[in-house]
């Protein structure tokens, strides 16, 4: 008996050997897909029998939501990738960047898995990004594929310039997309000065700020019932970041979190409720100050990212002030007519500057600058430079018609009318060429 064991042992323990030499002599990119990846099925493009783009989708609140504001279905359609069912996990798009980022040749093998059924029918790629290898494999596959591309940005400078659209690892700053559908001059002014060609880029606004014009004076809280809060009352929302991107995160967040304390203690003694919103990235950005501040007082609500009560149009349109470090809500508030306020706890390059919003450093001011937006809005509301706002984030106005400007371009392409000279991609190093001289440092 005891020989039969042995011998048992001993073709597990080769069977094991076995397959760990087989596996190693797989190269990576031919090796079984991550766990995350769903490969494709006949269903999957069958929608494709017209006119339609591709898209990968990604955070709901971001990239999906921008995707959903220019469909046209009358025109034209958009179909998911699908390179994951489970993105709505934090932990699954960790996952999926750190796969793109450490293993490029196998990332490029599921992505042209994924393209090469649209080869022949599909008429365009959308991004919302492709300074991260996750979307930049696949605007570089959809050229080698003679796909045209498309970048729709989600979002522009909010910090340094320098900063904007680069990748903190590789150093990607240049757009490769064959046309960049650009909000206003300050992207485009950034990317021709990195070397993007001018002609390439269209200046069609923000439709996430199309909203605004039905807003602008409007004062309905009625919504913050959901939240548990009175219509009643002055409401101060309060727009968390995760700031992992252009900041010192571990001080950044701190500073945020004293800023939440901070005014809900001020809103307290003012009269006033809090909204505090979560980001949508759903990162875990608070501590026990934080989350213990809003147990304690029954006029604030938290609106988490996991399970959101409010958009960001109602959080904006049910309050009287919205505050955060440098969040675009800023931006979208002062626009509508709402005081605006930025938290500049830390020290750090702000786009804001040039809108003329309030800024305060510490508790008393924001305190004081509160009571003054709740008592008197007005002069607060006098000084913001939209006329700036409306060059550097749209086309010159915020006319709520950023989204048809972006469907006419889209439908432009899918019929034909336009020529994006696809393949623009394939004339760019995926990565920054770095000097011998920088290479030495």
């Amino acid at each position: 008996m005891a020989s039969v064991v042995k011998r048992i042992r001993n073709l597990m323990h080769y069977w094991r050997l076995s397959n760990k030499d087989n596996k190693s002599h797989v190269p990576t990119e031919y090796q079984r897909p991550p766990s995350w990846f769903c490969e494709n099925k006949l269903d999957d493009y069958e929608s494709l029998t017209r006119a339609s783009f591709l898209f990968q989708s990604w955070i709901p609140q971001h990239t999906d939501k921008l995707i959903r504001s220019v469909y046209c279905p009358e025109k034209y359609g958009f179909v998911d990738l699908g390179m994951s069912s489970a993105l709505a996990s934090k932990e699954t798009r960790v996952a999926m960047l750190r796969y793109a980022e450490n293993n490029p040749e196998s990332y490029r093998r599921l992505v042209m898995h994924k393209l090469s059924p649209f080869r022949d029918i599909a008429k365009g790629v959308v991004v919302t990004m492709d300074w991260v290898p996750l979307t930049r494999h696949i605007v570089y596959a959809a050229a080698s594929l003679g796909i045209p591309t498309i970048l729709l940005p989600h979002e522009s400078v909010f910090a340094r310039e320098s900063m904007y659209y680069v990748h903190p690892r590789f150093g990607i700053n240049l757009p490769a997309c064959d046309i960049i559908l650009a909000w206003g001059d300050l992207q485009e002014s950034i990317f021709v000065e990195r070397g993007y060609p001018r002609e390439r880029i269209i200046k069609l606004g923000a439709p996430k700020f199309d909203y605004i014009s039905r807003i602008r004076g409007r004062g309905n809280r009625s919504a913050v019932r959901l939240l548990g809060l009175d219509p009643s009352k002055p409401v101060i929302s309060f727009a968390a970041q995760p700031l992992d991107s252009q900041y010192d995160t571990q001080s950044a967040r701190a500073a945020q979190s004293q800023a939440i304390v901070d005014t809900i203690a001020a809103a307290s003694t003012l009269g006033a409720q809090v909204i505090v919103r979560t980001p949508p990235s759903k990162d875990k950005i608070f501590g026990a100050d934080v989350y213990g501040a809003i147990a304690a007082n029954p006029n604030v609500a938290l609106d988490d990212a996991n399970l959101y009560i409010l958009t960001p149009e109602e959080t904006i349109e049910v309050s009287d002030v919205v505050m955060s470090v440098n969040s675009t809500m800023l931006l979208e508030a002062a626009l509508s007519g709402k005081v605006a306020i930025t938290t500049k706890y830390l020290e750090f390059d702000q786009i804001w500057d040039k809108l003329r919003i309030p800024v305060v450093r510490n508790a008393g001011e924001l305190k004081d600058v509160l009571s003054r937006g709740l008592t008197s809005p007005q002069p607060l509301l006098d000084r913001y430079d939209t006329a700036w706002a409306a060059t550097a984030f749209s086309n010159g106005a915020f006319d709520g018609n950023a989204a048809n400007r972006v469907r006419e371009v889209l439908s432009e392409i899918a019929d034909g009318r336009r020529d994006v000279h696809a393949g623009f991609a394939l004339t760019q190093p995926f990565l920054p060429v770095v000097s011998s001289a920088r290479a030495a440092e």
